[in-house]
C-alpha cells in the first residue's frame, strides 16, 4: 500500500487573500499506508516579501464531505512552536469549519509569538497521520478542494507579524480542474435567474 502516493502542487490564491500582503508555495503528498489511513506531508514556502515581513503562523484543510469522517494526527513539525489546531476550528473571516491544522500556540486567530511560524524565505514541514473509512479515496488534489463539490478555501493560510500587527489569510489556489468546476455551476445559477 505505501507505493500509493499522490502529489498536488499548492500555491497562494491572492485573489481571495484577505490583504494580498503575503504568499506561499509549497506541495502536499498522500501516501496510502493502510486500508483506511493515509500519511499526509505538507511543505509550505513562505514566498512573502522578506523586506514587509509576515511570518506564516497556521494552515487548516477540510477533508472532502463525501468521503466520510477522518481523524488527523500530527505525527511531525518542523516548526516546534506550531501545534496541532484542534477539529471544527472556525477560520475567520472564512466561513465554516475545518477538520485538522497546525498554528503557533496550535491556535488559527492569536496564538502566541508569530516569530515562531515560518519566516519570509523559508519551509516548514509537516507530517499527519489521516485515518477513515474514506481514506482509500484521498489524494493530495481532493484534499485542497475538498472533494467532489469545489471548495476555494478548503486549505488556508495564515499569516501574522506583517508590520504594526497585520495579518493575513490566504486560501490555496484551487487545481485546474476544480476552478473550471466552479466557473460551470457558476454559469449554470447564472442562467438559472
Amino acid at each position: 500500500m505505501g507505493s500509493d502516493t499522490s502529489i498536488a502542487v499548492v500555491e497562494s490564491n491572492s485573489d481571495l487573500s484577505t490583504e494580498r500582503l503575503c504568499s506561499f508555495s509549497g506541495m502536499i503528498s498522500c501516501t496510502h499506508v493502510a486500508i483506511n489511513a493515509v500519511q499526509m506531508l505538507v511543505s509550505l514556502t513562505n514566498t512573502s516579501d522578506v523586506q514587509r515581513g509576515g511570518y506564516l503562523t497556521g494552515f487548516m484543510f477540510r477533508m472532502p464531505r463525501e468521503l466520510g469522517g477522518f481523524s488527523v494526527a500530527l505525527l511531525r513539525s518542523s516548526q516546534p512552536g506550531m501545534a496541532r489546531i484542534p477539529p471544527g476550528t472556525k477560520g475567520a473571516p472564512f466561513l465554516g469549519v475545518w477538520q485538522a491544522g497546525v498554528g503557533t500556540g496550535g491556535e488559527w486567530q492569536g496564538g502566541g509569538t508569530p516569530t515562531a511560524g515560518v519566516a519570509p524565505g523559508d519551509t516548514g514541514a509537516w507530517a499527519f497521520l489521516v485515518s477513515g473509512t474514506g481514506a482509500a479515496a484521498l489524494t493530495a488534489e481532493r484534499l485542497m478542494s475538498d472533494g467532489s463539490m469545489p471548495d476555494p478555501y478548503a486549505f488556508v493560510v495564515r499569516f501574522r507579524g506583517i508590520g504594526a500587527g497585520h495579518s493575513d489569510k490566504v486560501p490555496a489556489l484551487m487545481p485546474d480542474h476544480q476552478r473550471l468546476r466552479m466557473a460551470a455551476l457558476a454559469e449554470a445559477v447564472e442562467q438559472r435567474r
